[in-house]
């Protein structure tokens, strides 16, 4: 399908940057070359499902990702691409010795959007909700982890915090203190935040009055149909020398209510970036068919980037159906990674044999688990391996060419997102024509059905390690088999104390310690052994960028930061400091 369209302002352009048709105050005009307008997916609803909701640490925030997130300034950034950290409002930081405390220095001269000082005492209070809150009721965010690494936050000076940790850990940083995808803190004025039950307070205002923030942009509107943030022309940044204003003036959210439609904004030129297109076929039309939209590869494969979230097909071993590892062997064997790139990515996405991300600080530990994926054949496509290990534990075909044994078939509820639409189908096809009996099922129930460990099958990603493989392995430790409060989302549910023994060594040692790749591979052998799940495909995101309007988006030649809008950590805020207006 070509996607070239006539250029020029639409209805839709001219309505969203003059906000027209808008309830309440009328906003200042900003011009449309000012202004950069975004599609992100809120699950593929009409209206944004929870605007005004700015409290970052609710469950119930999704929203807050495309309006608070970005206005609400980490500590440090962290770009994936270039293995790099950059410091934002705060210098530096420092372990002790062994790994139990961490001082961080502020960066001085930083405000709130009210005027007021951001100081340590901001970041002890937001600790201190947080611990009392995870050692207590819970229903935070974070609380429960934030409870379970810190034992005290203190501050020595107005720019220097001081966290002392419950047990040695070298990564603390990267789990609180360094915000990418959806991992980092967010902090709290304590003099708006110190009277609120923190529970129910949504932290906005339509006054323009909250959320207080120290970020370059306020929240101007939040509503179900546009989430509105303004350029603060008095932003700490620039007076104080740090940074220049940014060129973006006006940021205008409105959701993403299909693929096809957000492919035909794109190219007109109403919008300038969207949530992931995900269909390679669609995506590469797109860039191919209009010289003004490209993708942070271009317009060549595999259009777009590669993320953190390498996708599996779990096996949800608390129903008692995968108990057998013949059976969960089986199934690697009966599904073909290969052919499932082939057809919904058009080959672009690459085949992954392992759970962690296929960036460069994980290439020692990939390079030691593919012979160890070889030697137990997980993921390793092979029909008539599959059909003796089924033979081997007693099953047989019945008449519709199904596996059965006492009666009954492999089956059951098998689900996953939207976003893998295009993946299931094929998937579930894969293993019927196996013998295994499923059907792919994708609806608005689907992700609560797998967080709460109701599916027998699920197709997800993995939220894990980025710059070292810890936390992908702390996965699959015993304390996440059931999770409970903060979803984990591994949706596989496995315990083996043998494992989770070496990864509590692998957590105490640090990731340049020469103890980690062999520690390392002792970890995987045992997860191989064990075929706990289906590796598939590392996942790409395919954000298409319309460049009639801005410049210097994140590229393959330029990768100074992840381009996903959406992340929970607010990281794309450090992209809306870098665009550049083309007029």
């Amino acid at each position: 399908m070509n996607y070239l369209k006539t250029a020029g302002l639409s209805a839709l352009a001219v309505a969203v940057t003059m906000g027209i048709s808008m309830p309440a105050a009328a906003l200042d005009r900003v011009a449309r070359e000012k202004t950069l307008i975004l599609m992100p997916d809120d699950g593929g609803a009409p209206a944004f499902r929870n605007p005004g909701q700015l409290n970052p640490y609710l469950p119930s925030n999704l929203t807050f990702r495309w309006s608070g997130g970005p206005i609400m300034e980490p500590l440090f950034y962290y770009s994936s691409l270039q293995d790099k950290i950059i410091p934002w409002v705060a210098e530096g930081f420092e372990y002790n010795d062994d790994f139990t405390a961490v001082s961080v220095k502020l960066r001085d001269g930083v405000t709130w959007s009210d005027g007021e000082a951001f100081t340590a005492e901001d970041i002890v209070y937001t600790y201190n909700m947080l611990l009392e809150n995870g050692k207590g009721p819970g229903g935070l965010m974070h609380s429960s982890d934030v409870a379970n690494r810190v034992a005290s936050v203190s501050a020595s000076d107005a720019l220097t915090v001081e966290i002392v940790l419950t047990q040695p850990d070298s990564r603390y940083a990267f789990r609180h203190l360094i915000n990418h995808f959806g991992k980092g803190l967010f902090w709290l004025p304590e003099h708006v935040w110190a009277d609120k039950d923190p529970l129910t307070f949504s932290n906005y205002a339509e006054d323009g009055s909250l959320p207080v923030v120290t970020g370059a942009w306020e929240v101007v509107r939040s509503s179900g149909q546009q989430i509105i943030l303004d350029r603060r022309d008095d932003w700490w940044g620039a007076t104080t020398g740090f940074r220049d204003l940014p060129d973006v003036i006006r940021v205008i959210n409105i959701p993403k209510t299909g693929h096809d439609r957000a492919a035909q904004l794109i190219v007109s030129g109403d919008v300038d970036m969207t949530g992931d297109l995900v269909s390679a076929p669609l995506m590469k039309s797109v860039v191919e068919s209009a010289d003004h939209v490209t993708s942070f590869s271009g317009d060549v494969a595999p259009y777009g980037n590669l993320d953190w979230w390498p996708n599996s097909l779990y096996m949800n071993l608390q129903t008692g159906t995968w108990d057998d590892v013949r059976l969960r062997r089986a199934m690697n064997h009966y599904v073909n990674a290969q052919q499932i790139v082939d057809i919904a990515y058009l080959g672009a996405n690459p085949v992954s044999r392992t759970p962690f991300p296929a960036f460069g600080s994980m290439a020692p530990y990939i390079e030691d688990s593919i012979p160890l994926a070889v030697k137990y054949g997980v993921g390793v496509f092979d029909l008539a391996k599959g059909d003796a290990l089924m033979t081997e534990m007693g099953y047989a075909k019945n008449g519709d060419g199904m596996w059965e044994k006492d009666g009954q078939t492999v089956t059951g509820s098998f689900h996953g997102l939207a976003l893998f639409e295009a993946v299931g189908p094929i998937i579930a096809q894969q293993l019927r024509d196996a013998g295994i009996d499923v059907e792919f099922v994708t609806n608005t129930d689907s992700r609560g059905l797998m967080v709460e460990g109701k599916t027998e099958l699920s197709i997800f990603g993995h939220r894990g390690g980025v710059a070292d493989p810890y936390d992908t392995l702390d996965l699959y430790h015993c304390k996440n088999a059931l999770p409970v409060g903060e979803p984990i989302l591994i949706l596989d549910r496995w315990c083996d104390e043998e494992y989770s023994a070496i990864v509590d060594q692998i957590g105490l040692i640090a990731p340049d310690d020469p103890q980690m790749r062999p520690l390392v591979k002792q970890a995987m052998e045992i997860w191989y052994e064990n075929a706990i799940e289906v590796p598939l495909n590392q996942w790409v995101h395919r954000i298409p960028y319309n460049t009639t309007y801005w410049g210097n988006y994140p590229t393959s030649e330029n990768p100074y930061m992840q381009p996903a809008f959406w992340f929970g950590s607010g990281q794309f805020g450090y992209v809306l400091h870098n665009l550049k207006a083309k007029h």
